[in-house]
């Protein structure tokens, strides 16, 4: 008997964990996806996105480059201590050098202080890049969700019309055509249905993708279920060509980097050429000689350079300014021809929205109608499923709208610089 609870006793102690384990399975299964909302989206992308991380690290490299360009040069320590006859006239000598650079080191400061604002705005552009990325994963999610929620509808209809062709009479001569047809039709739907999930997962994970969250097991999905019914596509009234360049011109970190480029090429440019400017050097210490007569001394030292002029480093120095230069004449340029084609397609997107806005109306009453008409054997299923058909190609036309809608709007706003273009619409 004592045998037998022993081996029961074992049995509860082995058994328990694997229960706790099937538990706490579930649980993880339950909490593995969570739905956030686009600014959610962007605040987590924000905090924790390993790259952006990584980006931001160089600009405490860069403070650390303005301590190092700022930095005295060492002082060096002497001697020259005499041995043999020749110390009984002659002084040895302990001393100290330190070399002075001349108007050299507050022009690497300021070259190395304009790197660092240089790395400050490429942060920031990385910022405003990475925020359009989240918006545009997160838009391609709900679309591809949208997808989903037609075919959804689209078999709810289907399963209508089997019910409504199964309740008609047999002894019609199309009858079991008629139930053929629309049978098959909603099992075409299930096979659409499974791609379109698929679709569904890779949208979720380009969107997590592209949060890059370190060490985080959750798979984020939008809170919304689809575009439908979102305020994505409130009609917008833009400022004009010169306006919006102004923006652009305002608000560009690249620009603005391409600012600071031609600024560190200038104080690069100045570093150089003051490398022909003598440095000085200056030393003392105390001296002595062998008959116990000492005393201190003073020298000064000018490092002249005469047999190297640093004309190559001055020479490649003015390529790298007119480098600089062009590159921002450049990227003027091509904003100020971009903004004009981005705003067009923006324009002529919209305007196609609203045009699909009717059309998807007129074609619903067509489909409601038709549906209509069937059910009392006022039209044949053929003629339905064209009209049903032809309503989920619009539906799917309406939605590549969007798309296209969507991608001219985050052009512009890449081209103008903002993360929005009024405080009213999150898109």
């Amino acid at each position: 008997m004592k045998r037998f609870f022993i081996i029961l006793f074992l049995i509860t102690l082995t058994s328990t964990p694997i229960y706790a384990l099937e538990v706490n399975e579930s649980l993880n299964e339950d909490s593995y996806r969570h739905k956030i909302s686009l600014e959610e989206a962007i605040n987590m992308a924000l905090v924790g996105n390993i790259e952006l991380q990584e980006q931001r690290r160089n600009l405490g490299i860069s403070k650390f480059s303005v301590k190092k360009a700022n930095a005295l040069k060492n002082p060096q320590f002497q001697s020259n201590i005499l041995m043999g006859p020749i110390a009984r006239g002659n002084s040895s000598q302990v001393g100290v050098m330190l070399p002075i650079e001349v108007l050299k080191r507050g022009g690497r400061k300021e070259a190395a202080l304009a790197e660092m604002d240089y790395t400050s705005n490429k942060i920031k552009d990385y910022e405003f890049k990475l925020k359009l990325r989240v918006r545009t994963a997160y838009f391609n999610l709900l679309v591809a969700k949208s997808e989903l929620k037609i075919l959804e509808e689209r078999k709810e209809l289907l399963e209508d019309l089997l019910e409504i062709t199964k309740r008609k009479s047999k002894n019609e001569a199309d009858y079991e055509i008629d139930v053929l047809q629309a049978d098959m039709k909603l099992k075409k739907i299930l096979v659409q249905k499974n791609r379109v999930q698929a679709d569904i997962k890779t949208a979720q994970y380009e969107f997590n993708k592209t949060l890059n969250l370190a060490n985080n097991p959750t798979l984020y999905d939008s809170k919304e279920d689809s575009v439908f019914g979102q305020e994505f596509f409130t009609k917008l009234e833009l400022p004009k060509y010169e306006e919006l360049e102004a923006i652009a011109f305002d608000n560009r970190y690249d620009i603005k980097m391409a600012a600071t480029k031609i600024d560190k090429a200038k104080k690069d440019l100045s570093v150089v050429t003051k490398q022909r400017i003598p440095d000085l050097y200056i030393s003392g210490g105390y001296a002595f000689a062998q008959d116990g007569t000492s005393g201190a001394y003073v020298g000064t030292g000018i490092d002249i350079p005469s047999l190297y002029l640093y004309t190559p480093e001055i020479e490649s120095a003015k390529l790298e300014l007119d480098k600089a230069q062009l590159e921002y004449n450049s990227i003027l340029n091509i904003t100020q021809n971009v903004i004009h084609t981005n705003n067009d397609k923006f324009i002529m997107a919209q305007e196609n929205i609203e045009h699909y806005k009717d059309i998807l109306e007129e074609s619903n009453k067509i489909l409601n109608l038709s549906k209509q008409q069937y059910s009392k054997g006022q039209t044949s299923l053929t003629n339905l499923i064209i009209i049903e058909h032809s309503h989920q190609e619009l539906l799917k036309e309406f939605l590549d709208a969007m798309k296209e809608y969507y991608n001219a709007y985050i052009a512009l706003l890449q081209e103008l610089g903002l993360d929005n273009l009024t405080i009213d619409i999150d898109l």
